[in-house]
């Protein structure tokens, strides 16, 4: 029953606040405005003080060590904070062994009443061993990167794969700043 709760109120989130990511050979964009390199999320009723607490809130909860995860903050107006994601996505490499990828990725928000800038402003995907998939070819001699030099799509469940993590992490968060996930 609440898994059934938690998923209506992220449908709902994503019906009624369109705010997502696309992957382009330039890195995340808005949907809506591909010339923009943030999303803004809409949380009416709220001042940007409390947006900022929910926040600090939100990577205090879900981070092991959300002090050195921090990188900067302005006290109600600005957040700076890297996280990691393990296995990210997988690629089949010779369409067989599958090969994982983390992440490494710093967030930037500012915050103002009713409304929040959201940024990813630095991603690295990898493997263990530091090989990376960029998401345009920069003349490796891997073959792993999402879109050619020409910015022509070549991976489209990889893309895909990065639109969906991005776009669960907008959902969460916004539930997070509402002050909604807090139910128990």
């Amino acid at each position: 029953m609440k898994k059934l709760i938690l998923f209506s109120l992220v449908a709902f989130c994503g019906m009624t606040y369109g705010q997502k990511f696309i992957v382009t050979s330039d890195g995340l964009r808005d949907a809506n405005d591909l010339e923009k390199t943030f999303v803004v999320l809409n949380l009416e009723g709220k001042t940007a003080k409390q947006l900022y607490d929910n926040a600090i809130k939100y990577i205090n909860k879900n981070y092991k060590n959300p002090d050195a995860s921090i990188k900067g903050k302005i006290d109600g107006e600005y957040l700076k904070f890297n996280s990691y994601k393990p296995e990210l996505l997988f690629i089949l490499n010779g369409g067989v062994k599958k090969v994982f990828f983390d992440a490494n990725y710093t967030t930037e928000m500012s915050f103002k009443d009713g409304k929040v800038k959201y940024e990813i402003i630095e991603l690295n995907m990898h493997q263990i061993n530091n090989v990376s998939i960029p998401l345009t070819f920069i003349g490796s001699g891997l073959n792993w990167y999402v879109f050619n030099k020409k910015g022509e799509l070549k991976r489209a469940e990889t893309k895909q794969d990065i639109e969906s993590y991005f776009n669960s992490e907008i959902k969460i968060i916004l539930l997070s700043l509402k002050g909604t996930n807090d139910n128990w």
